[in-house]
């Protein structure tokens, strides 16, 4: 025993029927395990001629080595937990300092602290499921964020999100069945690609299948905390990620059940499955319908112990129980946890819950992130990077190319916010660790493609504020230009509107009394009380050859009605008409009191508030409601 190490053959030394474990060829656990099992006898043995040991039986020596092991666990366990307690310290000050998200820095940590790296970090599978915890939570406090309009508004991309996981799973299917095979030998000729890794994806349907599930998935730990930071929660974009994301929690669990069925487990008869669709839908919903009625009870009784260590206790439970029921049943622990925060976003402790289960999920998913930068290897990274760069880019762009044309032509998104969300959602998803993880127990995934796969899509999640940045800055860009195409189209029916006798150009008069609204003597008089009149129309006037074209027109349309000129315009032009035609004098005309001011909005809104005081000077009555009329982003009249 002093001999053996952990996992090798204790060796035989004599024929003593005491000493005879080299005979069973048994493995020994370990050398500490082994040393407390085998004791000196007291009674020395006649047919021995060494001191002898008492060997304990097989079982014996199992029940050992997992005592042993477990005792490993905990303490492993232990020292990885301060360990994360001691980055959160460190990392979550130093990336607010840098100015970047907390999550790069627990990944940056873990890869470091990681097997590939200082090996700090022992336990991997229990710190996984410890992290979990956190995506938990922070599906849970999103749940409760959502009042009843919000939700309404989530419902309406539902169809989004479930278009884009289908679409995206079907088309990076086909792609790698049909067109990788003739696509790879073209691309090898310019990419030095690994075949050893790719081959199996191209020629694999189940493999195909789970690589295009995976991929599928975006991360809401990141996301999430990106449309906060830029206000898009609220808007039409932000709303669609989220519905989105929600909608891709959902689904990993039929994912998770669907994938062992391709592979030949897993439920094999109609029955069987049948058994298992219902409890995720009948099932499930029941537990939300008692749900729905017991959980604002529960909080009243634990709320009118005045405890706050038993509010805390329970607000733990109901997100962690309701996570276990949707598990269960077949769903997701986060389905389950996003439930019971919908459930209770309604009730008046909604604040006090959010408040304390803030804290457990800050940590929890720094341990999330800091184990999954853990099984990153950058040995295999820098080695097969041809490889993992070009499936990197192939998911982006499939993800971002389906997103977009999905929100811009089918949901009703504008071409900036389809972008925007396109962009934000284009990375790797938290759970797809889960689906590889399952697809290496039932024997699909190889290891070395495992890596390879999982470090993709950390990468993918690590550029998810990179592409926050520029989701932004292209969606400014689109809108922009989406904004002058429309306002070119809006210049050239105000260009036809101003050109009353159809000459194709706008003279200096014409367009004076398009601004005072038909007052036919307004372009007499002096020049001084004209300049902001003058200097908008030589500003229209980009050529200089006294009169305004189409194309001129299209570019100064901004200042002639938008812009301070119009306005500035506006009131010397009518300062000068009133000061030489009296109110009601020549001709039953209108002139514009001295004192008259107007003010535009900005939108059509304004344009048309002119247009009725346009109608006003010329004697047409006022339609009742015109005052009533609002545009959003649109302006008044005062």
């Amino acid at each position: 025993a002093r001999r053996s190490r952990k996992g090798a053959t204790i060796p035989r030394h004599h024929t003593c029927s005491a000493c005879a474990l080299g005979d069973q060829g048994m493995v020994a656990p370990s050398l500490a395990a082994t040393t407390r099992l085998l004791r000196p006898s007291l009674v020395a043995r006649q047919r021995c001629s060494v001191r002898a040991f008492e060997v304990p039986s097989a079982a014996l020596l199992a029940d050992a080595a997992a005592e042993t092991s477990a005792v490993i666990s905990l303490d492993a366990l232990g020292n990885d937990i301060f360990f994360f307690l001691l980055a959160s310290v460190v990392v979550v000050p130093l990336s607010r300092v840098l100015n970047v998200t907390p999550v790069l820095g627990f990944l940056a940590v873990g890869c470091a602290a990681g097997p590939f790296g200082l090996g700090i970090l022992s336990d991997s599978e229990a710190n996984v499921q410890l992290g979990d915890l956190g995506i938990v939570f922070l599906l849970f406090i999103e749940g409760l964020q959502l009042s009843p309009d919000r939700l309404l508004k989530l419902g309406n991309f539902f169809k989004l999100g479930l278009a884009q996981f289908i679409l995206t799973i079907a088309a990076i299917t086909a792609a790698n069945l049909y067109l990788g095979p003739q696509v790879l030998p073209a691309a090898e000729r310019f990419i030095l690609l690994d075949d050893e890794l790719v081959r199996p994806i191209l020629s694999t349907p189940v493999l195909a299948f789970c690589l295009a599930g995976a991929g599928a998935l975006s991360s809401s730990a990141f996301v999430l905390p990106e449309l906060k930071q830029r206000g898009w929660e609220e808007r039409a974009d932000g709303t669609a990620a989220l519905a989105v994301l929600l909608l891709q929690d959902i689904a990993v669990a039929p994912l998770l059940v669907l994938l062992p069925l391709v592979a030949g487990s897993g439920p094999q008869s109609s029955a069987e499955l049948g058994v298992l669709v219902a409890k995720a839908t009948f099932g499930f919903g029941g537990v939300l319908v008692a749900g729905s009625v017991l959980l604002r009870q529960i909080f009243s009784v634990v709320a009118a112990a005045r405890s706050s260590e038993t509010f805390v206790a329970a607000t733990l439970l109901v997100a962690i129980g309701m996570g276990v029921a949707a598990d269960a049943l077949g769903l997701s622990t986060t389905t389950g946890a996003f439930a019971a925060g919908v459930l209770l976003a309604g009730s008046q402790y909604r604040q006090q819950i959010e408040a304390d289960i803030k804290p457990f999920e800050g940590i929890l998913l720094g341990i999330f992130f800091m184990t999954a930068g853990a099984n990153l290897d950058p040995a295999l990274c820098v080695a097969e990077w041809p490889t993992l760069l070009s499936g990197i880019l192939a998911f982006l762009g499939a993800k971002l190319g389906l997103l977009f044309g999905l929100g811009a032509f089918a949901f009703g998104l504008t071409r900036a916010e389809a972008i925007r969300v396109a962009l934000l959602l284009a990375g790797g998803g938290e759970f797809a660790f889960v689906v590889f993880k399952l697809a290496e127990d039932l024997g699909l995934l190889p290891t070395r493609l495992g890596g390879l796969l999982t470090a993709s899509v950390i990468i993918s999640m690590s550029l998810t504020p990179l592409l926050g940045e520029l989701a932004e800055f292209v969606g400014d860009q689109v809108e922009r230009i989406d904004a002058n195409q429309a306002a070119d189209a809006r210049a050239d029916e105000l260009f036809d509107v101003i050109d009353a006798d159809g000459s194709g150009t706008i003279e200096r008069e014409e367009l004076r009394r398009y601004l005072l609204g038909g007052g036919g003597r307004a372009s007499e008089g002096g020049e001084d009380g004209n300049a902001s009149f003058a200097e908008l129309f030589a500003q229209l006037d980009l050529n200089g050859d006294g009169v305004i074209s189409r194309d001129e027109l299209r570019r100064g349309y901004v200042d002639l009605v938008l812009g301070e000129q119009r306005s500035a315009a506006l009131q010397d032009a009518a300062a000068g008409g009133a000061q030489r035609e009296p109110h009601g004098a020549g001709g039953g005309e209108l002139a514009t009191a001295p004192d008259a001011v107007v003010v535009c909005g900005y939108g059509e809104m304004g344009q048309r508030a002119c247009d009725v005081l346009a109608d006003a000077e010329a004697g047409h009555p006022l339609p009742p409601s015109v005052f009533a009329e609002e545009e959003e982003g649109g302006g008044g009249l005062a």
